[in-house]
This record gives C-alpha cells, sequence and structure tokens, in this order.
C-alpha cells in the first residue's frame, strides 16, 4: 500500500515539473515567433520610413532650416524646417 503512495506521489511531483517546463518551453517558442515577426516587418517600417522622408525633403526644397522660404513644409498650417543634415 505504501508503495503505492509513494509511485503515486512521485508521478504528482514528475507532471508538476513536467507541466512547468513544458509551459516555459511553450513560452520561449511563443516569444521567438513574435519577436521573428517582428523582425520580419522592420523591413517595411524602415522603407516606409524612407519614402516619407524622401517625400517631405522633395516637399521642402530651400525650406532646410529655414522655415521662412515659399516651398517651406506646413504642418498645421505652420511652416516648419527640417534639420540641416537630414535631407542629405
Amino acid at each position: 500500500m505504501w508503495t503505492i503512495i509513494a509511485v503515486a506521489v512521485v508521478g504528482l511531483l514528475l507532471a508538476i515539473l513536467i507541466k512547468k517546463i513544458l509551459g516555459k518551453i511553450i513560452s520561449l517558442l511563443v516569444a521567438a515567433v513574435l519577436v521573428f515577426l517582428g523582425w520580419q516587418q522592420r523591413e517595411k517600417v524602415v522603407s516606409y520610413a524612407d519614402d516619407v522622408k524622401g517625400k517631405a525633403c522633395s516637399a521642402a526644397e530651400g525650406a532646410v532650416d529655414n522655415a521662412t522660404t515659399q516651398k517651406a513644409t506646413t504642418f498645421l498650417g505652420i511652416g516648419i524646417s527640417l534639420p540641416a543634415g537630414w535631407c542629405t
């Protein structure tokens, strides 16, 4: 009878241990998948940012560090200038 109880206790402890190990493995796999998917989107974000930068620089000819020129970029009706090194 005591051997059955001992086997049950050992089995229960092993089940808890396996559950914790599998839980950590599953958590790590989910984190790895999220990082992988996020890294794949990085190129799209960088490409979009370069596109927006190109449009802003082409629209702001002569407006680099001088918000009073005629082709100055506006934001909510306010003329703004871009940093000097931003459009190079």
